[in-house]
Protein backbone atom coordinates (compact mmCIF):
# COMPACT_ATOMS: atom_id res chain seq x y z
CA UNK A 1 0.00 0.00 0.00
CA UNK A 2 1.74 3.50 -0.74
CA UNK A 3 1.20 6.29 1.39
CA UNK A 4 -1.86 8.14 1.26
CA UNK A 5 -1.86 12.09 -0.28
CA UNK A 6 -2.48 13.34 3.27
CA UNK A 7 0.50 11.87 4.81
CA UNK A 8 2.08 13.99 7.33
CA UNK A 9 5.64 12.43 6.54
CA UNK A 10 7.38 10.25 4.31
CA UNK A 11 9.05 6.62 4.91
CA UNK A 12 12.28 7.96 4.36
CA UNK A 13 12.11 10.45 7.12
CA UNK A 14 10.30 7.96 9.57
CA UNK A 15 13.26 5.50 9.44
CA UNK A 16 15.65 7.95 9.60
CA UNK A 17 14.25 9.00 12.67
CA UNK A 18 14.07 5.13 14.01
CA UNK A 19 17.64 4.61 12.52
CA UNK A 20 16.81 2.17 10.15
CA UNK A 21 19.55 2.46 7.39
CA UNK A 22 17.30 2.97 3.52
CA UNK A 23 18.41 0.31 2.25
CA UNK A 24 16.74 -2.19 4.68
CA UNK A 25 13.16 -3.10 3.46
CA UNK A 26 12.21 -5.96 5.42
CA UNK A 27 9.41 -3.38 7.86
CA UNK A 28 8.50 -0.41 5.24
CA UNK A 29 5.23 -1.77 4.32
CA UNK A 30 4.37 -2.32 8.19
CA UNK A 31 5.92 1.86 8.60
CA UNK A 32 3.59 3.13 5.70
CA UNK A 33 0.99 1.42 7.25
CA UNK A 34 2.04 2.86 10.30
CA UNK A 35 2.22 6.30 8.50
CA UNK A 36 -1.06 6.24 7.25
CA UNK A 37 -2.42 5.65 10.49
CA UNK A 38 -0.57 7.57 12.42
CA UNK A 39 -1.80 10.62 9.71
CA UNK A 40 -5.16 10.02 9.60
CA UNK A 41 -5.37 9.34 13.70
CA UNK A 42 -3.67 12.74 13.96
CA UNK A 43 -6.22 14.81 11.74
CA UNK A 44 -9.08 13.08 13.54
CA UNK A 45 -7.42 14.22 17.58
CA UNK A 46 -7.02 18.11 15.90
CA UNK A 47 -10.41 17.75 13.92
CA UNK A 48 -9.07 19.06 10.67
CA UNK A 49 -6.82 18.14 7.60
CA UNK A 50 -3.06 19.89 7.15
CA UNK A 51 -1.91 19.34 3.80
CA UNK A 52 -3.06 21.81 1.57
CA UNK A 53 -6.13 21.17 -0.90
CA UNK A 54 -8.88 22.48 -2.12
CA UNK A 55 -12.73 22.40 -0.26
CA UNK A 56 -15.79 22.77 -3.01
CA UNK A 57 -18.65 23.99 -1.63
CA UNK A 58 -18.33 23.24 1.85
CA UNK A 59 -21.67 23.92 3.45
CA UNK A 60 -22.66 26.01 6.53
CA UNK A 61 -25.51 27.00 8.40
CA UNK A 62 -25.97 30.33 9.11
CA UNK A 63 -25.06 31.40 12.32
CA UNK A 64 -26.64 35.04 12.17
CA UNK A 65 -23.57 36.28 13.60
CA UNK A 66 -20.69 38.38 11.29
CA UNK A 67 -18.38 35.18 11.45
CA UNK A 68 -18.38 31.41 9.81
CA UNK A 69 -15.43 29.34 10.99
CA UNK A 70 -14.29 27.24 8.29
CA UNK A 71 -13.58 23.95 8.74
CA UNK A 72 -10.08 24.19 7.38
CA UNK A 73 -7.10 26.50 7.79
CA UNK A 74 -5.02 28.15 7.65
CA UNK A 75 -7.23 29.37 4.33
CA UNK A 76 -4.92 30.23 1.02
CA UNK A 77 -7.47 31.95 -0.87
CA UNK A 78 -11.57 32.15 -1.32
CA UNK A 79 -12.58 31.14 -4.27
CA UNK A 80 -16.70 31.82 -3.59
CA UNK A 81 -19.37 32.05 -1.38
CA UNK A 82 -22.68 31.51 -1.69
CA UNK A 83 -25.73 32.41 0.25
CA UNK A 84 -28.82 30.33 -1.06
CA UNK A 85 -26.82 29.53 -3.92
CA UNK A 86 -26.30 32.99 -4.98
CA UNK A 87 -23.03 34.26 -5.42
CA UNK A 88 -22.00 37.06 -2.93
CA UNK A 89 -19.59 40.14 -3.88
CA UNK A 90 -16.17 39.24 -2.60
CA UNK A 91 -16.10 42.91 -0.71
CA UNK A 92 -18.70 41.35 1.65
CA UNK A 93 -16.43 39.28 3.32
CA UNK A 94 -12.74 38.98 4.31
CA UNK A 95 -11.19 35.76 5.74
CA UNK A 96 -9.09 35.54 8.61
CA UNK A 97 -6.14 33.22 6.72
CA UNK A 98 -4.34 31.87 10.36
CA UNK A 99 -7.81 30.33 11.86
CA UNK A 100 -10.32 30.30 8.78
CA UNK A 101 -12.30 32.89 10.88
CA UNK A 102 -14.40 34.18 7.39
CA UNK A 103 -15.93 37.47 8.43
CA UNK A 104 -19.32 39.45 7.07
CA UNK A 105 -18.11 42.78 6.45
CA UNK A 106 -21.72 44.24 5.56
CA UNK A 107 -23.67 42.60 8.18
CA UNK A 108 -24.15 39.40 9.59
CA UNK A 109 -24.79 35.73 7.72
CA UNK A 110 -28.47 35.11 8.13
CA UNK A 111 -29.61 32.36 9.86
CA UNK A 112 -30.37 29.09 8.16
CA UNK A 113 -29.79 25.37 7.92
CA UNK A 114 -26.73 24.77 4.95
CA UNK A 115 -27.65 28.03 3.02
CA UNK A 116 -23.85 28.93 2.92
CA UNK A 117 -21.63 27.42 0.44
CA UNK A 118 -17.66 27.99 0.40
CA UNK A 119 -15.38 26.99 -1.83
CA UNK A 120 -11.71 27.65 -0.80
CA UNK A 121 -8.12 26.38 -0.53
CA UNK A 122 -6.61 25.53 2.66
CA UNK A 123 -3.80 23.79 4.29
CA UNK A 124 -0.49 23.82 4.66
CA UNK A 125 1.68 23.42 1.15
CA UNK A 126 4.92 22.36 3.67
CA UNK A 127 4.12 20.12 6.77
CA UNK A 128 5.56 22.15 10.08
CA UNK A 129 8.54 20.52 11.42
CA UNK A 130 6.79 20.27 14.97
CA UNK A 131 3.44 18.45 13.20
CA UNK A 132 5.77 16.20 11.49
CA UNK A 133 7.92 15.12 14.26
CA UNK A 134 4.07 14.31 16.16
CA UNK A 135 3.42 11.59 13.53
CA UNK A 136 7.33 10.68 13.39
CA UNK A 137 6.83 10.18 16.99
CA UNK A 138 3.73 8.51 16.69
CA UNK A 139 5.03 6.13 14.06
CA UNK A 140 7.79 5.04 16.50
CA UNK A 141 5.42 4.27 19.72
CA UNK A 142 2.93 2.11 17.63
CA UNK A 143 6.49 0.57 16.05
CA UNK A 144 7.94 0.23 19.12
CA UNK A 145 4.92 -1.33 21.19
CA UNK A 146 2.23 -3.88 20.95
CA UNK A 147 -0.10 -2.86 18.07
CA UNK A 148 -3.29 -4.85 20.23
CA UNK A 149 -2.87 -2.12 22.87
CA UNK A 150 -3.49 1.08 21.18
CA UNK A 151 -5.57 -0.11 18.08
CA UNK A 152 -8.73 -2.26 16.66
CA UNK A 153 -8.17 -3.97 13.55
CA UNK A 154 -10.87 -3.67 11.01
CA UNK A 155 -11.35 -5.42 7.28
CA UNK A 156 -9.33 -1.95 5.65
CA UNK A 157 -6.57 -1.56 8.10
CA UNK A 158 -5.96 -0.55 11.72
CA UNK A 159 -7.94 2.00 13.54
CA UNK A 160 -6.42 3.83 16.74
CA UNK A 161 -7.61 4.83 19.76
CA UNK A 162 -7.12 8.52 20.64
CA UNK A 163 -6.73 8.00 24.23
CA UNK A 164 -3.52 6.05 22.98
CA UNK A 165 -1.66 9.25 21.81
CA UNK A 166 1.64 9.49 23.74
CA UNK A 167 1.51 12.64 26.14
CA UNK A 168 4.89 14.32 23.83
CA UNK A 169 2.67 13.65 20.65
CA UNK A 170 -0.75 15.45 22.23
CA UNK A 171 1.92 18.36 23.17
CA UNK A 172 3.31 18.84 19.81
CA UNK A 173 -0.26 18.94 18.16
CA UNK A 174 -1.37 21.07 21.03
CA UNK A 175 -1.22 24.91 18.81
CA UNK A 176 -2.86 22.84 15.72
CA UNK A 177 -6.13 21.09 17.16
CA UNK A 178 -9.28 22.89 16.24
CA UNK A 179 -11.03 24.14 19.02
CA UNK A 180 -14.70 23.99 18.38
Amino acid sequence: MPLIANALTSLDAVKAYLKISLPEVSDDELLIDLINASSVTIENYCKRKFKEQAYIAEEFDGTGKTHILLDQYPVKSIESVLIDNTLIDPIEYKIKKKNGVLLRTSGIWPKGEINIAVSYTAGFSEIPYDLELACKHLVMSYYKSDIASFSTTFQDGMVFRPEALPAQVKVLLAPYKKVM
